[in-house]
Formats: structure tokens, C-alpha cells, sequence
């Protein structure tokens, strides 16, 4: 009866494991929405300088090139027949799923091109309209009137207010970057920031914190794959002798064969070609250092706090899925 009820919590363990990793590969997924490059700004960006920076991306052919979304954050005042509600607005000209990349429950987010549009969260479109069936309506922003586009998901009452990509009215504190090389460094933001006429940004919020989300999930996945590897060579060494070797180098090919998609997915800086450098450590150190100071010293934008909260999930989930595959590993 022991050993029944033994086996039925081992059973159970691993379910809960699985679960576990499904939930961290999802979450993971998620935070990879996010853009790998965030430029922040202390004094906003005129509209004229967008604009020969976007000119500049153009005029380099789009060869290893980066293309720029301005935005910045605020509120406004948003009517809808006889409701009117205070709300945060992000505005923002360019690729609005760099800005905020939520799930759209109805339409879609204005385009780069759009500049009357505007995408409402679910809380803003209940408190305005009592109804997530919006998409074509009219909404006064600050008395100007706009088309609702789209609804998407998001904790609390936020709108995203599109302007068109050729307008120079307006001004901006932030800028996400998307294109440029297969792995975007530091420096090659940096030197595109000052090429462009940008300037030297206060902060630069790398993809740090994503790849270690992307990370998370992996480990207790590679202990929990070692770890059945390992009892599946003790089972056949115990019952079927003959084929445990081969079940040995099955291993050993899978694994060379998970070992490039797992580097593939780590930044350059990361992968192992310099291990035995002391000078390599030190400058990892110094970028993590670096990159760390700045995630935590910049304002956070309400992006950056879904970001972070998205991360502190990540965290939970790993130690737990950490601690069910140790406890399962040392209870057999």
C-alpha cells in the first residue's frame, strides 16, 4: 500500500512538474514580446528630430539598420458619449506591439501610417461604453476625436494614441529599436543613437532581463531530462545489460543535438568561446553590472512594470519547478 501511494505522489510530482514548465515556457514567450532595445530620454525628443532619424534609417538602405518607435507616456481625457474618464495614454508613432505588446481581444492596434486611431484597454472600453464591441466607434481624446481601432488586454484603464510617421508636432522620451544585427549589442545602439543625431541616451534597458526569462524555464527542464536520462541507463543496466550503451549514445546524440538550439538562443556575449579568459568574465560582469544598474535605475514606464512583474513570475515559477525536480531527483 506504501509503495502504491509512493508511486502515485512520483506521478504526481512530475505532473506538477510538467505544468510548472509549461507555465514558464508560456511566460517566457510572453516577456520575448518585449523589444530587446529601449532608448530613454530625460529631455524629450523634438519631432523634427524623429524625423531625420527615421530619414537616416532610410537613407542606410536598411542594411543593418535599426528602424525607430518614439513614444512617450502621460495621461488624457477620454469621452465617450456621456462618460468621461482620466486614463494613462501611451502615444507613440511607429510599431505600436514594440510599445506594448499586449494581447488584442478585438481588432488590432493602429497602424505606423494612422494617425486618428486609437486601441483601448478592456477596463477603459467597460468604463466608457460598458462593452468590449467598440471597434469603429468614436472616443474624444482631450477633445480631439479619434477611432477606436482595437481592445486589448491590460490591468488597468490605458490607451495607445497612434500618430502618423511623417508627423513632427509632437515630442518623445523613449525609443525601442527593432532590426539592426542578428544580436544587437550595447554599442552598436549606442553608435546608431549618435549617428542619427539622437544623441547619447540617459539609459539603455538591453534584452538582458528577457534572455534570462528565457532562460528560467530551461534549467529545471535540463535537470528533470538528465535526470530521467540517468534513470532510464540504470534501468536498462539493471534488467536489459546489452542495450544500456546504446542508450548511452542516444544520449549523447541527443545532446549535441539540444546544445546548438540552446546556445542559439543565448546572446553572443553569453555563449562559451572565452570561458577560460579571465578577461571575458570580468567584461560579463561588467555589462550585467551595467545593464542591471540601468533596468533598476531608470523611471519605470507601465511597460517596464509588466515587464518586471512578468519576470517576477518567471522567478517564482522556476524555484518551484527547482524544487519539485531536486526533490524528485533525490527521492528516487
Amino acid at each position: 500500500m506504501a509503495m502504491i501511494k509512493s508511486k502515485i505522489v512520483t506521478v504526481l510530482l512530475w505532473c506538477l512538474l510538467a505544468a510548472l514548465l509549461v507555465v514558464g515556457l508560456r511566460g517566457a514567450a510572453e516577456i520575448s514580446r518585449f523589444s530587446n532595445i529601449s532608448l530613454r530620454f530625460s529631455q524629450p525628443i523634438c519631432g523634427q528630430t524623429a524625423h531625420r532619424t527615421r530619414q537616416y534609417s532610410i537613407e542606410c538602405n536598411g542594411y543593418n539598420q535599426f528602424w525607430p518607435t518614439f513614444w512617450h507616456e502621460g495621461s488624457a481625457e477620454f469621452s465617450a458619449g456621456v462618460r468621461t474618464v482620466q486614463a494613462s495614454a501611451i502615444s507613440y508613432s511607429g510599431n505600436a506591439a514594440l510599445v506594448w505588446p499586449g494581447r488584442y481581444v478585438a481588432g488590432s492596434a493602429p497602424s505606423s501610417v494612422d494617425g486618428n486611431g486609437v486601441a483601448v484597454s478592456e477596463a477603459l472600453a467597460h468604463s466608457l461604453w460598458g462593452s468590449i464591441d467598440i471597434v469603429g466607434m468614436l472616443v474624444y481624446v482631450d477633445d480631439a476625436p479619434r477611432i477606436v481601432r482595437g481592445v486589448f488586454e491590460a490591468n488597468g484603464e490605458l490607451a495607445l494614441l497612434s500618430f502618423h510617421i511623417e508627423d513632427t508636432q509632437q515630442s518623445w522620451t523613449a525609443i525601442e529599436l527593432e532590426g539592426g544585427t542578428q544580436h544587437p549589442t550595447r554599442s552598436h545602439a549606442e553608435s546608431f543613437a549618435i549617428a542619427s543625431g539622437l544623441g547619447r541616451p540617459d539609459y539603455m534597458l538591453m534584452g538582458g532581463v528577457i534572455t534570462l526569462a528565457r532562460f528560467m524555464p530551461i534549467l529545471p527542464l535540463i535537470i528533470a531530462a538528465i535526470h530521467l536520462l540517468v534513470m532510464l541507463i540504470g534501468f536498462m543496466g539493471k534488467y536489459y545489460p546489452a542495450a544500456r550503451m546504446p542508450v548511452v549514445f542516444v544520449g549523447f546524440i541527443l545532446f549535441a543535438i539540444a546544445v546548438p538550439f540552446l546556445l542559439n538562443s543565448l546572446p553572443p556575449w553569453i555563449i562559451p568561446t572565452h570561458w577560460s579568459d579571465f578577461i571575458f568574465w570580468q567584461e560579463l560582469l561588467q555589462q550585467a553590472n551595467a545593464g542591471l544598474r540601468e533596468f533598476l535605475g531608470a523611471t519605470p514606464m507601465l511597460r517596464d512594470v509588466e515587464l518586471r512583474l512578468g519576470l517576477l513570475k518567471q522567478a517564482v515559477v522556476m524555484v518551484v519547478a527547482l524544487c519539485v525536480c531536486v526533490y524528485i531527483c533525490a527521492k528516487n
